[in-house]
């Protein structure tokens, strides 16, 4: 049986060799790998996904992702007699209207249940509490949290990674996740 394979290798812009290469070879293999990323399958579900946990709920359902990843590819959100964004692809005006006017996030149903909502870290609710008590410096600007590193297991501007205090795919315990 005879199978025919083919692998198709990204364009590239620049020549290995030093002399050859150019600012401008550069911008547009640098524009070519952006657009690589940007139009690829799943940015649309991975963007809607860490949106929807910043702003609405920690564990979204699969139909929430699949209307907000819509939005973003068709760039064009519709919320009764509105329409939000321009139609073209990415629109994050779209894609945040999307969002914030989804049936998930305007359920008041929802808000009782205590497995929906988000996960605050810490260090948030420290900082919550502190500006819900009307917290004042003493004024040297300067606000020392001692050791709070060592209390609550979290301290400002000690991420261990980019994605703040929790993974990238964390979900807790609930009815989604």
């Amino acid at each position: 049986e005879q199978t025919e394979f083919s692998f198709r290798s990204a364009p590239t812009f620049m020549s290995l060799v030093p002399s050859e290469t150019s600012a401008r070879d550069a911008q547009y293999e640098t524009e070519a790998a952006l657009d690589h990323y940007f139009f690829h399958d799943n940015t649309a579900p991975f963007l809607c996904i860490r949106m929807i946990q910043r702003l609405v709920t920690s564990n979204p359902s699969p139909r929430y992702v699949k209307e907000c990843s819509m939005a973003f590819i068709s760039g064009k959100f519709i919320f009764g007699e509105v329409i939000f964004g321009d139609s073209k692809y990415g629109n994050l005006a779209a894609t945040t209207a999307s969002i914030l006017l989804d049936r998930e996030a305007r359920n008041v149903v929802l808000d009782r249940d205590p497995s929906f909502g988000s996960l605050r870290e810490s260090i948030l609710k420290v900082t919550g509490v502190l500006r819900s008590m009307e917290f004042e410096s003493n004024g040297d600007g300067i606000t020392r949290l001692a050791k709070l590193g060592e209390r609550i297991g979290q301290m400002a501007h000690s991420f261990t990674s980019v994605f703040s205090f929790f993974l990238p795919e964390y979900k807790p315990q609930g009815r989604i996740g």
